[in-house]
């Protein structure tokens, strides 16, 4: 098969700047491509916006894999599935509407909490908020970013001025959410082809009860963190109520944290997870249940394939 590759292409100046986290190296898309090959298709680069556009004006493609972010609002992770959508042409990945949804992590926990899967009590920043009755510490991050995007040690406030502080810095990002700040453990699951292959716990090597998994130490995480395979069943059952509730596909990568009471939480989902060979959160984990990169690449795409024939 002929499979296009769309995706959004971190710039060389990008370097320390979390404008573009979210975008994808060369080295990413080098490694699909190679693993489109050794199952038997062709790769087709693609890219987004216009280029893509007139590449599928000029190149036939069986299906797309796609990774691309979009440009824009809440909405940019709809904008390739819809227009692909819109052509005709099948994806990997949750349809236009589901992938928006996960993206606002604010409508993602109205989701979850209609499906009666634990979340933490939140609030939107917006004109005239109030906390109400949440509990300090509170935890604020952007409501419709990912990759940890707006993440650092000042998430976590422990009194008004810090949080009045906190919403003031991250409002760059557009709308705020400020939930209670869950302070067990953090765990990530992977999904790929509606089964979980594995739950990651990220394990700080300084012991801190407020650790949180910042921007800071994603980029530093060889030194500041350990990734460790659990057997943990109900992160893997929040995840998978997860998965069925937004009707993810192929692939997602879901956060789950331990909360005061043990309880497990969902904290977000990502449908679009990184595919970088060697230091995404997805990778290291399905390497660690003695996956390789080339197997979630095949099955990926076989789940897929067994979609596409069935439209």
């Amino acid at each position: 098969m002929r499979i296009g590759l769309t995706y959004n292409l971190k710039p060389e100046h990008a370097t320390g700047s979390d404008d573009f986290e979210e975008f994808d190296s060369v080295e990413t898309i080098e490694a699909l491509e190679e693993a489109f090959r050794a199952c038997g298709h062709e790769p087709v680069r693609l890219g987004w916006g216009r280029p893509m556009l007139d590449a599928l004006r000029i190149t036939r493609v069986d299906g797309v894999f796609n990774l691309a972010e979009g440009v824009g609002g809440r909405g940019r992770e709809s904008q390739v599935p819809a227009v692909l959508e819109m052509l005709g042409i099948p994806c990997t990945g949750p349809d236009p509407l589901a992938i928006g949804i996960t993206l606002d992590k604010a409508l993602g926990k109205l989701v979850a909490k209609a499906h009666g899967i634990p979340t933490a009590p939140w609030v939107v920043a917006g004109r005239g908020w109030r906390v109400g009755g949440l509990r300090y510490p509170l935890f604020v991050k952007p409501a419709a970013e990912g990759s940890s995007m707006g993440i650092t040690a000042r998430s976590i406030c422990r009194n008004e001025r810090e949080l009045d502080s906190a919403v003031s810095r991250v409002s760059k990002y557009g709308p705020v959410l400020i939930e209670e700040f869950l302070n067990g453990e953090e765990f990530t699951v992977g999904i790929v082809a509606g089964k979980v292959v594995g739950v990651m716990q990220v394990v700080p090597r300084k012991l801190d009860e407020d650790f949180i998994y910042s921007i800071e130490v994603k980029r530093d995480w060889q030194e500041r963190v350990d990734y460790r395979l659990v057997d943990e069943p109900n992160a893997a059952a929040v995840a998978m109520a997860i998965w069925n509730a937004f009707e993810l596909r192929d692939v997602a990568r879901v956060d789950v944290r331990v909360d005061r009471d043990r309880i497990h939480n969902f904290v977000e989902v990502n449908p679009l997870p990184g595919m970088h060979p060697t230091n995404s959160d997805l990778i290291l984990l399905i390497e660690a249940a003695g996956w390789t990169y080339n197997r979630m690449i095949a099955a990926i795409l076989g789940s897929a394939e067994e979609r596409w024939r069935a439209a």
